[in-house]
């Protein structure tokens, strides 16, 4: 015969869940955008520029950070904070990919780097730009699906995970905090 578990049993389950799962999901969200931007560069031959690169970097150390949050033993008031952190870098990561999406439909300039400028050159400079392949403009969006750039994609996966993100660290009584 099933015995029935109290109810401060079930909402201690459910809290200490909550955590795991908040965690687990920002990893395999930033696993997951970082996977998808390799498999377009090494499998579709999509080359990033500058700022695709750069909007790489708060996926690595979101899901970095997440997955070292995971390992048992960590302090629910650190996993808390690894949140916070990643409600941070999404946040920033939305505004870099806002800008990116910018450039690309033309609404403004993009950076110096990303070889939209001229600058002085020389013979040498000249010689050496000629023997290696230009990397692709910030301007060019490799691919568009529904008139939406991976850019553009990156401005909604992100500010949806700067949304979620929030609200799992504002849920101070599921973390097992006092």
């Amino acid at each position: 015969m099933a015995t029935a578990r109290p109810a401060r049993y079930n909402r201690a389950m459910q809290s200490a869940s909550f955590p795991r799962l908040t965690l687990t999901f920002i990893a395999l969200v930033s696993g997951g955008a970082l996977a998808t931007a390799f498999i377009a560069q090494y499998g579709f031959d999509l080359w990033p520029c500058l700022l695709c690169y750069m909007q790489r970097i708060p996926y690595l150390v979101a899901f970095v950070f997440a997955c070292l949050a995971l390992a048992p033993g960590v302090d629910p008031m650190v996993r808390r904070h690894v949140v916070f952190l990643c409600v941070l870098l999404f946040a920033g990561n939305t505004g870099l990919a806002l800008f990116h999406a910018g450039v690309e439909y033309k609404w403004w300039p993009g950076l110096d780097a990303c070889g939209g400028a001229l600058r002085d050159l020389n013979v040498s400079d000249l010689a050496a730009a000629l023997s290696k392949p230009a990397p692709p403009g910030c301007e060019d969006a490799a691919i568009r699906v529904l008139g939406i750039s991976m850019a553009g994609g990156n401005v909604i996966l992100c500010g949806a995970m700067t949304i979620f993100s929030l609200w799992a660290a504002l849920q101070k009584p599921r973390w097992n905090t006092p």
